[in-house]
């Protein structure tokens, strides 16, 4: 090693010019700036190399060195793989020298990963997840909010300590959400996350500088094998293939595209548009190439390559909708199997295209197609419209057997050994199980299930060496059952519509699953983790409702969905009761008499019922409504309790529960489906508020004989949604959102005028609530987009915003908090400072 005191007199020995192009060797992405180049040289030689020293060995070699312009500047990496022999050591070396790079925050102790260079926040994931190191990086709550979404997803598989899991499954949680947000908006969304995961301490470090933080929630919408969501359209046929080596995703929508992902980050790598929509497709090597088979539902039938997108040929034949499609391997050649409205069972050659066999039997639509090998012949197994399971042998195209048995339509079929045994797995559409036959003589083995409307959906994977089954469909839940003993053996929770497709593959000697469906958005688990245990549990389905009352002098938060009301102490999140209503919840409103809190609930079927929560019994049944009852209120009038309650028939009624009778109704009809209601007092006198369908937000005399209306305060464009009531200036008014507006209103309930607007919402508002606190009245706003907005109402000032990782639809003030019904969880945020 031999240097000099100029640029042109340096001297560079073969040991100098591979300490300096070892660092290039690791580079990531575009490549290292020449500032790090220098750091990663001197950090892995233990020589000072200066940016002279780089400079000239840069501009020596420049044949072996590639410059490429990125954001930041030019960035530099070999032109050819360099030595990266001793990788682990080397990564760690760097990984530290990077994390020496970062400026510390002032005198905090911590880093300031804001002030860090994009290569580190962008590829230091990848370089510590290399060293083995990424598990202490990730301490750092900081980098979680700072790091690259797309680098640091790829590198989290090498978490390892069950620490690093558990912040692997926060962040995964909502990725598809926060990776696009903004950094307070990712702040807000991975507290929210980590609260749901029952990590209080991390969202409160993530929750930093932030007004709001989650004080608790509940996470019945995450569980730790979730890798990725990917957001948009749903899905209504998918599979799984390798394209350049990187396992994909390819996805068939209504929307007539197909789609295929990389299953490991979500990117995007090509677009192929059928004529129509996408309802069957699978997957298969043709000539050493990645091809799809897709099936629309105007029943054209083609073939596409995945590397270019380009279409090889179209199957012609079938008419009507396609709804199945498989792809298998017989005498060493790939073929095709497909079918649909036609009833008909179509055999192709995918190298020439050819036909091999027509096989009729089905007498209704065909669903469903599946492969095994009974008694060492190819088999399809089918399922359809007609109740029937039915297997054909691909070699001479002749119907094998029928399996009987269902009693509705089969949807799904997937095949597996059992040991050693062929069996198919079928799901039905109204049979709310799936069932496990043998193939090898018909038998049914064994019924799964019973706890979804229908099973749409069924997909075989091995997990520890055992079969094992994916089962989904009308309760939105993927189960995991063990096949060798027939028990469910985990649940995977967090779409948010009915789950219709499932394909399975293997990543990293890994099992995963990708599911969605129509109205679901695709996602991707990682099937090793699915027995792991999940966050803390609560509803099963939307919450419909949020209140808060006082039970035993301690403040609790009281939600209401599916069919329960659970009752959760708010200080820290404890489920103190479920209350089964026995109808789907609809609304819901709470109150304290005589110093006891009630809840009046509302649901289908026009059942409502009030049910007294410190002793977690029904108090009375409020019968009348033969619809959907869709909105109560509670109202003191002359000192008694009263519940109003409205229903899906414009019925108003209103319920003395001291007397327990009911009074006359407002009218003997609304005029239009009342949406929302409160009681107010104006005047010093107790009325019913409510906003309809007719954009009306009504004010009728809860006293005084006929109850007739006193007030129409506005009408306007859209149906009023939501409503909350409040006082400023010692004057009643109303806060009052409509279809898609992407303003509040707020109205003065004295004179009906309109005193301010609150707008700057980026969606339509879904759910408004007022509180006073601190001697101001603020108000409380959720929009479409799954964002809180809180505000002043005395100046109408937009005070802060508080990013949620899904949409919203319910909210209340507890006091200083704000309870939300988000999806089927409950999240409480509660100020920063307190």
């Amino acid at each position: 090693m031999v240097n000099s005191n100029g640029s042109e007199g340096l001297m560079l020995d073969s040991d100098d010019e591979a300490a300096l192009s070892r660092p290039l060797a690791f580079a990531e992405g575009a490549g290292l700036p020449l500032a790090l180049w220098v750091v990663l040289a001197r950090a892995l030689s233990g020589h000072p190399w200066t940016v002279q020293d780089v400079s000239v060995f840069r501009d020596r070699v420049g044949e072996l060195v590639v410059e490429t312009q990125a954001p930041a500047g030019p960035a530099y990496r070999l032109r050819a793989p360099g030595d990266r022999s001793g990788e682990r050591h080397t990564q760690q070396a760097i990984t530290s020298a990077l994390l020496a790079e970062v400026p510390p925050d002032g005198d905090r102790g911590r880093r300031d990963w804001s002030a860090a260079a994009p290569y580190i926040v962008d590829h230091l994931a990848a370089h510590a997840g290399a060293a083995g190191v990424l598990d202490e990086v990730m301490e750092d709550a900081e980098y979680m909010v700072h790091a690259a979404p797309r680098g640091l997803l790829r590198a989290l598989n090498t978490l390892g300590s069950a620490r690093g899991r558990v912040r692997r499954s926060v962040y995964r949680a909502s990725v598809h959400v926060h990776a696009t947000a903004s950094l307070p908006e990712r702040r807000d969304i991975l507290a929210v996350d980590a609260a749901r995961h029952g990590e209080s301490g991390l969202a409160r470090e993530l929750s930093r500088g932030r007004p709001w933080r989650p004080r608790w929630a509940t996470g019945t919408m995450v569980h730790p094998a979730l890798r990725l969501t990917r957001t948009g359209l749903g899905v209504d046929a998918a599979a799984c293939t390798v394209v350049d080596g990187r396992p994909h995703a390819v996805t068939g929508c209504y929307d007539s595209n197909v789609r295929v992902w990389d299953l490991v980050d979500g990117a995007e790598r090509l677009v192929i548009t059928e004529d129509d929509g996408v309802y069957a497709l699978d997957c298969a090597e043709i000539d050493r190439r990645p091809h799809v088979v897709t099936g629309t539902c105007s029943g054209s039938l083609r073939v596409w390559d995945l590397d270019t997108g380009a279409e090889r040929f179209a199957l012609a034949g079938h008419k009507g909708w396609i709804r199945a499609v498989g792809c298998t391997v017989i005498d060493g050649r790939p073929h095709a199997v497909t079918a649909g409205e036609d009833c008909l069972v179509r055999l192709w050659d995918l190298v020439d295209g050819s036909e091999r066999a027509r096989m009729p039997g089905h007498t209704d639509e065909v669903r469903a197609v599946a492969f095994a090998e009974v008694a060492g012949r190819p088999v399809a197994v089918t399922g359809g419209y007609d109740n029937t399971v039915r297997l054909w042998d691909l070699e001479d195209g002749v119907e094998q057997a029928v399996l009987t048995g269902h009693t509705s339509a089969v949807y799904s079929v997937a095949c597996t050994v059992i040991d050693g045994i062929p069996h198919a797995i079928t799901g039905s559409g109204g049979e709310r199980t799936a069932r496990v036959w043998c193939l090898a003589d018909g038998s049914e083995r064994a019924v799964l299930g019973g706890n979804t409307p229908w099973v749409s959906a069924v997909s075989c994977v091995d997990l520890d060496g055992r079969p094992h089954v994916l089962t989904a469909g009308g309760d939105c839940t993927i189960r995991v059952w063990d096949l060798t003993e027939n028990a469910e053996r985990a649940a995977l929770t967090g779409h948010q519509g009915h789950v219709d497709v499932l394909a399975c593959t293997v990543i990293d000697g890994r099992p995963y699953a990708v599911s969605g469906g129509h109205s679901a958005s695709p996602r991707v688990w990682d099937l090793g983790d699915a027995a792991l245990p999940a966050a803390r549990k609560g509803h099963t389905g939307t919450v419909q409702a949020v209140g808060a009352v006082k039970i035993d002098g301690r403040p609790h938060v009281v939600t209401g969905g599916e069919t329960t009301i659970r009752v959760w102490d708010l200080a820290d999140g404890t489920e103190r009761r479920t209350l089964s209503h026995g109808h789907c919840v609809e609304a819901m409103a709470c109150t304290t008499v005589d110093g006891r809190p009630y809840a009046a609930v509302g649901g289908c079927c026009g059942i409502a019922r009030v049910w007294d929560l410190a002793a977690g019994t029904g108090f009375r049944n409020l019968p009348g409504h033969d619809h959907r009852v869709e909105t109560v209120a509670w109202a003191d009038v002359s000192g008694r309790p009263h519940v109003v309650t409205s229903d899906q028939d414009r019925t108003v009624r209103v319920w003395d529960l001291d007397e327990d009778v009911e009074h006359p109704l407002l009218t003997d009809r609304t005029r239009s489906a009342v949406r929302a209601m409160e009681c107010v007092t104006v005047d010093g006198r107790p009325h019913l508020l409510t906003g309809s369908d007719d954009a009306a937000l009504r004010l009728w005399r809860l006293t005084g004989k006929g109850r007739r209306v006193t007030a129409t305060v506005h009408t306007g464009h859209h149906s009023i949604g939501a409503l909350a009531g409040t006082v400023l200036d010692g004057r009643p008014h109303a806060l009052t959102v409509g279809g898609n507006d992407t303003a509040a209103q707020v109205w003065d309930l004295t004179d009906g005028t309109l005193r301010t607007t609150l707008a700057g919402h980026s969606s339509g508002v879904l759910a408004v609530a007022c509180t006073t606190w601190d001697d101001r009245t603020d108000a409380i706003t959720l929009d479409s987009s799954g964002t809180v907005h809180v505000w002043d109402l005395a100046p109408a000032r937009l005070r802060e915003k508080v990013a949620l990782p899904a949409r919203a639809q319910c909210v209340i003030a507890a006091g200083p908090d704000i309870v939300i019904g988000m999806g089927d969880d409950v999240v409480v945020l509660v100020r920063n400072d307190r």
